[in-house]
């Protein structure tokens, strides 16, 4: 782990290795959060994390989200809670930059999915859910763990995936049916259908 208080000296390091990750660590005011994300996202391959405390709201870390933070890391970080982030959102690897089951395709650099001769283009939380069920096929998801991986700190994380889930499911119905797609496990969570 390499600590820099300049968020360009972070991103040089992170230019020159493929398995980095970004952990913004607060002090960054969440005006310019978008031009770093701008900037970071390609080099570190989207693999940014927002660190948060007791004292970090829930609306900074729901506009982190939705700026494309991949998830939250608990601060102080130790190595443990580095673990546990590697954990839930491994880096991708180059082999990796696509995922196909049957005719559902994941190009996962920008975010879009392929079924049959449709495309379409997903936020990065419902693209980051889809990813992380289609990555388990044909195992499914729980519910906790896709919580912790939308950021454990939220109000009620549980209801941010249903929410999510029921955003996913909408767009993925666009062009194929739904259910058909994704399916609702009792109390072991969500998987792609066979």
């Amino acid at each position: 782990m390499t600590i820099h208080s300049e968020i360009v000296d972070a991103l040089a390091d992170l230019a020159h290795d493929d398995h980095a990750s970004l952990i913004l660590a607060g002090g960054e005011p969440f005006e310019r959060l978008a031009a770093i994300m701008q900037v970071a996202g390609p080099v570190c391959d989207g693999s940014i994390f927002l660190g948060v405390s007791d004292d970090t709201e829930t609306a900074t870390i729901a506009a982190a989200m939705r700026a494309g933070v991949k998830g939250t890391i608990r601060l102080p970080i130790t190595p443990e809670r580095i673990r546990e982030v590697t954990r839930l959102h491994p880096r991708t690897a180059s082999a990796d930059k696509t995922l196909s089951i049957g005719e559902l395709t994941l190009d996962v650099p920008h975010r879009s999915v392929r079924w049959r001769d449709h495309v379409l283009l997903f936020p990065a939380r419902e693209f980051e859910l889809l990813h992380q069920i289609v990555r388990a096929y044909p195992d499914s998801v729980s519910i906790d763990t896709l919580a912790l991986s939308f950021g454990a700190d939220l109000e009620d994380p549980h209801a941010s995936v249903r929410v999510a889930m029921t955003k996913l499911r909408a767009r993925l119905a666009t062009f194929a049916p739904a259910e058909a797609l994704i399916e609702t496990v009792r109390v072991a969570g969500y998987r792609l259908a066979s």
